[in-house]
Order: C-alpha cells, then sequence, then structure tokens
C-alpha cells in the first residue's frame, strides 16, 4: 500500500511539473573580488569628477583585469584613455591643452560605470 501511495504521489508531483509554463528565474550571479575591486576604483573616480590620468590608469588597470568581458574592454578604453593623457602631459611640458583627453576618461569612466551597474546595481557597494 505504501509503495502505490509514493508512486501515485510521484505522478501527481511529475503531472504537475510538467504544466507549470513559468521557467525558473535566472539568479545573476555575484561579481568576483576582482571585479567588485575594479567597479569600487571606477566609482571612486567618477564620484569625485576625477578626469586626471593618474588615478585613471588605476582604475583602467583594475578593469581592465577583470574575467568580466564588458568591463575588461571598457577598462581597456579607460586605460588606454589615462595613458594617452599622461603621454600628452609628459611630452608637453605641461603647456598643452587637455580638455579633449579628459573628455575622452570621462567617456571611459562612464561606460565602466554602466557595466559595473549591471553587474552590480547600484551604488553605493557593499
Amino acid at each position: 500500500m505504501n509503495r502505490a501511495l509514493a508512486l501515485s504521489m510521484w505522478g501527481v508531483a511529475l503531472l504537475l511539473t510538467a504544466c507549470v509554463d513559468e521557467k525558473p528565474s535566472a539568479i545573476k550571479p555575484t561579481p568576483d573580488d576582482v571585479t567588485r575591486r575594479a567597479c569600487h576604483t571606477v566609482l571612486y573616480v567618477v564620484e569625485r569628477s576625477n578626469h586626471y590620468f593618474a588615478l585613471n590608469l588605476s582604475a583602467g588597470g583594475k578593469s581592465s583585469a577583470s574575467p568580466d568581458v564588458e568591463l575588461r574592454a571598457a577598462g581597456r578604453e579607460l586605460l588606454a584613455a589615462a595613458e594617452e593623457a599622461y603621454a600628452l602631459e609628459m611630452n608637453s611640458d605641461g603647456e598643452v591643452d587637455m580638455t579633449q583627453s579628459e573628455a575622452r576618461i570621462a567617456t571611459a569612466q562612464q561606460k565602466a560605470m554602466a557595466v559595473c551597474v549591471g553587474l552590480m546595481g547600484e551604488p553605493p557597494w557593499a
């Protein structure tokens, strides 16, 4: 009797799961430590409106080391913009207009920040 009851309950469970149209919700994976640190560094420079190359070299370097493909691409863009600004300033003896370089850094920061928000949600992050 117990076996028949168990089999009938199993059959009911299978029938109910086959009738459900809902798909299981996708759980967003938690970003790894490298990605979290990179996003915190990007947030730091964005919050301070820092478009100078020094801190952005660090933010770009950390972001370009992320295992996340989108953040890595945004980090490489930020790193390239910061390296370009560094080269421009070092080769000009400080007598060059850095407006375009700083604008490129700001654009790259916003791209990296958008990726971080997509990965971790809106700041503040823990």
